[in-house]
């Protein structure tokens, strides 16, 4: 490869402060930073006057299966109402009509609600599920349920007469539905996608079988991938004995397994300790109880994987502090997935065994609804970013939760900075973060959260893969796209 200088206006270190305006590198890793270099054999590169770069972005939390599928499918966010939906998916090509991105927090009518029945009469004679943009609830059509029967399986997660489908249900549903992976061809598209907006490395979670099988054809093909991806399968998926994917490549491997402790907001399955303030009849689901974490964390981490554990609830994110407690044992040997409304005591519990925490600060601009979810008093401990990056330092890392949430950097760093959501209740101002703050979560911090091939990223060392990304900054100082810098 060519040795290559990039200059820039302004170059930013992985704590988000200035450092230099140049970057050398020699054969595609970084050999020298500083102010002024020049070297008369190397290509030289302009990252332009309104550009600052900093080391590459690593999202800490997003599906790669999960996004490849949206994309192939329909899209349904932004429906206004169930009948929308159900005509969206009606127009579907192919034998199933499958979409993601509703929800009925943006439906005209409060009282809209999307039913088997509506979908069985837009879609009568091939199966239909649209499942909502946070993945923990779907519902689905006659012919869906009927090919799938979820409510043998998940008897508690299934209402069959309308078709709603909670938690494990939703993915065992359209695993029967959807079989095998899509072409590989939309993996790397997917891939490539990522790479265009800036993201450099990802950890992928809930990794499945067709995905690792996807990405080792990708990088056997090309000689490598658009993104490094360090992965996370289910941990039923990876350790319950059923796994015949491979387990790694040049940049890809898989470095833990995926837990659930409860499941969102938006479907209101996230675990509480006090009852939804909307719906005083439910807490949520406590999907593993302390016991069931201790067990799984302990048999995975003694086979020398790293464990990530989805909690959004209080009550299930004190029920992960409470287990990892007990059974973590090396820094950043567990992860918190989320961690939505942490209590101070499990924020304690984190930093005393040094648990990585992957949030999404996106999640302050969708869940403009959440105080209704949980009234104003708890809503205070919404998505405390401001605290959790003073309590957790060098702890949290950014993502995107993709397809949840837009996966383009820029998009993340501005709901951060409290730029995009300052109206609204979720996005109290108390807890936005500087730029600093927010590139150290999304570079260093990310890439040491990831392990595996992610964890070679995140910084300007010399040594390290010259993969940076550029941000395109707007007259008021915010960025406004992001981009990959290759050299």
């Amino acid at each position: 490869m060519p040795t290559r200088l990039l200059k820039a206006w302004l170059v930013l270190d992985e704590n988000g402060e200035p450092c230099c305006d140049s970057v050398l590198s020699v054969d595609g890793r970084i050999a020298r930073t500083g102010w002024g270099l020049h070297d008369p054999s190397a290509e030289t590169l302009e990252a332009g006057e309104d550009a600052i770069i900093t080391p590459g972005v690593v999202d800490s939390h997003m599906h790669i299966a999960g996004l490849t599928l949206q994309r192939s499918g329909v899209d349904l966010r932004g429906s206004k109402s169930s009948v929308e939906i159900a005509g969206r998916l009606a127009r579907a090509r192919g034998g199933i009509a499958y979409g993601r991105g509703w929800s009925e927090e943006e439906f005209n009518d409060e009282k809209d609600r999307l039913t088997r029945r509506l979908l069985d009469e837009h879609v009568p004679d091939r199966p239909a599920v649209a499942v909502r943009v946070c993945g923990h609830l779907a519902v689905a059509n006659t012919a869906a349920l009927s090919i799938a029967r979820p409510w043998e399986r998940y008897p508690g997660l299934v209402d069959r007469s309308e078709g709603v489908l909670l938690e494990d249900a939703v993915s065992y549903t359209l695993e029967k539905l959807l079989g095998e992976a899509p072409p590989t061809g939309e993996i790397r598209s997917t891939l490539q996608a990522l790479h265009d907006s800036g993201v450099q490395a990802v950890s992928s979670m809930s990794c499945t079988q067709w995905e690792a099988r996807g990405l080792e054809t990708i990088e056997s093909q090309a000689g490598g991938l658009p993104v490094k991806v360090s992965c996370y399968p289910d941990y039923d998926q990876l350790l319950g004995g059923g796994w015949e994917a491979p387990l790694g490549g040049r940049d890809w491997s898989i470095v833990g397994v995926k837990l659930y402790a409860d499941g969102s907001l938006g479907a209101r399955t996230a675990f509480l300790s006090e009852p939804y303030t909307d719906d005083p009849g439910t807490r949520g689901l406590q999907l593993l109880d302390r016991g069931s974490l201790e067990r799984r964390v302990r048999e995975a981490t003694g086979r020398g994987l790293r464990v990530a554990v989805h909690a959004i609830g209080d009550a299930a994110i004190d029920t992960v502090a409470e287990a990892y407690a007990s059974a973590c044992g090396e820094p950043r040997t567990c992860r918190v997935e989320h961690a939505s409304l942490p209590s101070t005591a499990s924020i304690r519990v984190f930093r005393a065994v040094q648990a990585g925490v992957a949030v999404q600060p996106r999640f302050r601009v969708s869940d403009w609804w959440a105080v209704r979810r949980l009234g104003a008093r708890r809503s205070h401990m919404l998505y405390p970013l401001r605290l959790l990056h003073h309590a957790l330092e060098g702890l949290v890392s950014y993502s995107t939760d993709s397809p949840v949430e837009p996966f383009e950097p820029w998009k993340t760093v501005r709901a951060a900075l409290g730029v995009d959501c300052a109206w609204q209740e979720s996005c109290s101002p108390g807890w936005n973060v500087p730029l600093g703050s927010a590139i150290n979560a999304y570079t260093i911090v990310a890439a040491l959260n990831s392990g595996g091939p992610a964890s070679l990223l995140g910084s300007l060392e010399k040594g390290r893969p010259a993969r940076l990304t550029g941000w395109t900054i707007n007259g008021g100082g915010l960025p406004v796209s992001s981009w990959p810098v290759n050299l």
